[in-house]
């Protein structure tokens, strides 16, 4: 909210000033909002306009008198057509991702092949030997840095007097 409080007058200059420096940037979105906006009250507003109304008038005679049987039945009835779409949308995002998953895993299996084939087998199992040494020396290189920074930290919680803090750790004392 205080981006839009502090940006507001500036947008507002460059909204309501005809020739800005920006003006070439500003004009065709300006056209396409206009156009937009002209496209719904001429198209759209009419059409869905009675539709809202309706649902409108609807929706406030049930929620404005006491609440009876047929208008706690109707929520019950949105809360569970609501449940059943959320249930049909996530279905279907899960199937997607499952689906992006599978085509990733037999795009890499296709590529493996291509790779072996390309290389032969002795070449690519020499590379496959080399890679998983690589890995293995990282992880023991970065096992080593992480003991030599643990001891680090060890060293100097020691050295600390007692009473004295160290850094900005508001009360850690280590």
């Amino acid at each position: 909210m205080d981006l839009l409080q502090e940006n507001f007058p500036q947008l507002f200059y460059l909204y309501s000033t005809y020739y800005t420096p920006y003006a070439s940037y500003i004009h065709p979105l300006r056209r396409a909002l206009l156009l937009t906006q002209s496209y719904f009250y001429r198209y759209a507003f009419p059409t869905l306009y009675p539709f809202y109304a309706l649902t409108l008038r609807l929706l406030g005679s049930v929620f404005t008198e006491q609440p009876s049987l047929a208008s706690l039945t109707l929520l019950a009835v949105l809360l569970l057509v609501s449940l059943k779409l959320m249930d049909v949308l996530r279905r279907a995002i899960i199937s997607w991702i499952a689906f992006a998953i599978r085509m990733i895993i037999y795009a890499s299996v296709v590529l493996v092949g291509v790779w072996v084939y390309q290389r032969g087998l002795e070449q690519s199992l020499e590379d496959l030997g080399w890679t998983i040494g690589l890995l293995a020396g990282l992880g023991e290189q970065g096992e080593k840095m992480g003991r030599a920074r643990a001891a680090r930290r060890a060293k100097e919680a020691r050295s600390i007097p007692e009473g004295h803090y160290r850094g900005r750790t508001r009360g850690a004392r280590w």
